[in-house]
């Protein structure tokens, strides 16, 4: 028995071994082989999707090829799981060409683009292959297309891109694909208040618009950062706006941030004014974001969810590798169904696929990538037609999203192109998608599936926390002091918005936080109480007039307190005078009685109607030269009675010299 299976395996080994060698004996290039050139050959564009007996047909950019060189396009055996598409990525277990290689001419028309057309046949279609061309023969599914620049038996240059077959029948709905889009930056508001916005930002911002714009037939999430879009001038906002209507803009912070670390150093409200912000400038500028649905990092705590769920978001997506595991004799393919966030008070998710998203910057060629991100979900929706499921997958914002890429995943995407993939918002997943039960239902038969998040480590925001809460305190205070409406405050606002921004260092955010105080403090500065001064009554009571200058060029309101220990202030017995100063000069009068003659010091200071910042000190002495009525009594009493005691002393003067004076016996 031993040597039959030794046999068996032998013979197998032997068949495999003749069946990969097959194409190489034919001349068949192979991906990863070694070539010569990598900038010869570039993929302009291919059939998205192949209806059955229908030709593949991809224009080809070609500069430089030598002369008499050849294309040859093989498409090989179909991968039937996901596994095998991974590994087909990098050139292992491909399966042997499917029929006669297509080989053209590698002749550029006067654009430099050479148009090769695959014929295909359905394996049970009665048509007649065309005898002009070789045709192949395959079934619905997802196929391997090797493309290969020769001359004559050497590989200058080759792609690989993937054929993908669309079913004979349509009795099963799409795959709901869900492609969230970043759209920002790193920020351009800069600690001085100056906007510089990153070149690379603002090019990617116009052309992800056009190509929106174009393809408005393809639903999607745009994650927006309002930051970014605050720095736009206004023609590129027009054209975003344009881009996104009719589509989703999700809930964002201000900046791009991790709430979980402002959770955690009880930054919770300044969180909120984060989300708040980022609100009201999407849906000046652009729409109002969808307030139930939230892009999660891969930072996100329970803690978090339940914050953010407090806060109205519902449904979020949360990155594949913060989520714990799920029992593979289970769930032993990708899991495309919304499940439940363990202790989150309800909050449901799906994961986002980061394979999917791998596939952008993988090649270097922008339109490969596209054509490897869709046969990736067709491979997908491959392994279980007739559920109802959705991929999601967020593109990455850390690297530049390519127009071409773009333009290409979406026409991939069109409704009027592709049946089995279905372009959706995540708020349609989580309107139509049922959540996916324990066990596998995905009818919502059984209990809801719960997952736990396994949040990556984060950055300790304590130290931030503190020196955050010193500029907010100095911004409210000033805020108190600012007649509505006027931007000013927003705008110091945005800088201390930003310095929570992530990828900041320690000294970065400093700066924005010391540049917000400078900038409020600067403002108050422009207001100014009267020098010292001295002034001098006559009487008993007085009006001492006070010269206030105002250099902001808008009203403010303040609050004037005066404080004198030998001074009283009629109608203002408590000293407190609240002011709103509107003119360069302001004078204000103030009845002052004075309780004793001579110098008396008043106080006058001025501060923030909310007591937060004090704005200005000046000290002003009040001279009174009138006697009181009990000072007066007092003097003429004094007076009358050293008039009597000189007049007596007088009398009793001349009295002894007036006397006789007698002899001594």
């Amino acid at each position: 028995m031993r040597r039959v299976a030794k046999s068996f395996w032998a013979a197998a080994c032997v068949l495999s071994a003749v069946c990969w060698m097959a194409p190489l004996a034919s001349g068949t290039p192979t991906v990863g082989a070694q070539t010569t050139r990598t900038d010869i050959l570039g993929l302009i564009s291919q059939t998205p999707v192949v209806e059955p007996d229908a030709d593949l047909i991809i224009r080809l950019r070609v500069t430089g090829a030598p002369s008499g060189a050849t294309i040859r396009v093989d498409v090989h055996g179909r991968v039937p799981t996901r596994t095998d598409f991974q590994a087909s990525l990098q050139g292992r277990n491909l399966r042997p060409s499917v029929g006669s290689p297509t080989i053209v001419p590698a002749a550029p028309d006067a654009s430099g683009t050479v148009v090769v057309s695959v014929a295909t046949r359905d394996t049970q279609s009665t048509t007649s292959p065309d005898s002009q061309r070789p045709t192949i023969r395959i079934t619905e599914g997802v196929f391997p297309v090797t493309i290969a620049l020769l001359d004559g038996r050497t590989t200058i240059q080759q792609l690989l891109t993937y054929m993908v077959r669309l079913p004979a029948g349509r009795q099963y709905g799409p795959l709901g694909v869900a492609v969230v889009l970043p759209l920002g930056g790193p920020p351009a508001l800069q600690p001085d208040g100056t906007v510089a916005l990153d070149d690379d930002t603002k090019q990617a911002a116009v052309n992800s618009s056009a190509v929106l714009s174009a393809r408005n037939d393809v639903p999607l999430t745009i994650a927006a950062t309002p930051e970014t879009v605050d720095a736009l001038d206004q023609a590129t906002i027009e054209a975003a706006r344009t881009a996104v209507s009719g589509r989703e803009l999700t809930s964002m912070p201000y900046v791009r941030l991790h709430p979980n670390e402002w959770i955690a150093s009880d930054l919770d409200s300044a969180l909120g004014q984060q989300f708040d912000r980022g609100s009201r400038s999407l849906a000046t500028a652009l729409a109002p974001p969808a307030p139930s649905v939230f892009v999660a990092d891969n930072q996100l705590t329970s803690e978090t969810a339940r914050f953010l769920h407090g806060r109205g978001i519902t449904s979020m997506v949360v990155p594949d590798d913060a989520l714990s595991g799920l029992d593979l004799r289970v769930f032993n393919r990708t899991l495309t169904q919304p499940f439940v966030l363990r202790d989150s008070d309800g909050v449901e998710a799906v994961a986002a696929d980061s394979a999917l998203a791998t596939h952008l910057g993988s090649t270097g060629d922008p339109v490969i990538d596209a054509n490897h991100l869709v046969a990736d979900l067709s491979v997908l929706y491959f392994d279980d037609p007739p559920d109802q499921r959705a991929a999601t997958f967020v593109l990455p914002e850390d690297r530049p999203i390519d127009s071409r890429f773009l333009d290409a995943l979406l026409t991939a995407l069109s409704p009027t192109v592709n049946r089995i993939l279905r372009p959706m918002t995540l708020s349609t997943i989580f309107n139509t998608v049922p959540v996916v039960g324990t066990r596998g239902e995905v009818k919502g038969s059984d209990a809801p599936l719960t997952r736990s998040l396994e949040p990556k480590p984060s950055e300790d925001l304590s130290s931030f926390a503190r020196r955050l809460g010193t500029t907010e305190g100095e911004l409210a205070a000033y805020r108190t002091s600012v007649v509505a409406p006027n931007p000013r405050p927003d705008e110091f606002e945005r800088r201390a918005l930003v310095a929570g921004a992530n990828g900041l260092s320690d000294e970065q955010r400093s700066s924005y936080l010391d540049g917000t105080g400078d900038a409020v403090h600067g403002e108050l500065d422009k207001i100014d109480a009267p020098p010292r001064q001295t002034i001098s009554f006559t009487a008993r009571d007085g009006v001492v007039s006070l010269t206030f200058k105002l250099g902001t060029g808008y009203p403010v309101m303040v609050d004037l307190f005066l404080q004198g220990g030998k001074l009283e202030f009629p109608g203002h017995e408590d000293g407190h005078i609240p002011l709103t100063l509107t003119d360069e000069t302001t004078r204000v009068p103030i009845d002052v009685r004075t309780r004793a003659s001579g110098d008396s010091t008043l106080d006058v200071t001025l501060q923030t109607p909310d007591g937060g910042l004090v704005i200005d000190r000046t000290r002003v002495t009040v001279r009174s030269t009138a006697f009181s009525g009990v000072g007066l009594v007092l003097s003429v009493g004094a007076g009358t009675f050293l008039a009597l005691w000189w007049g007596r002393h007088i009398v009793t003067a001349r009295r002894g010299r007036s006397r006789p004076r007698h002899a001594a016996t």
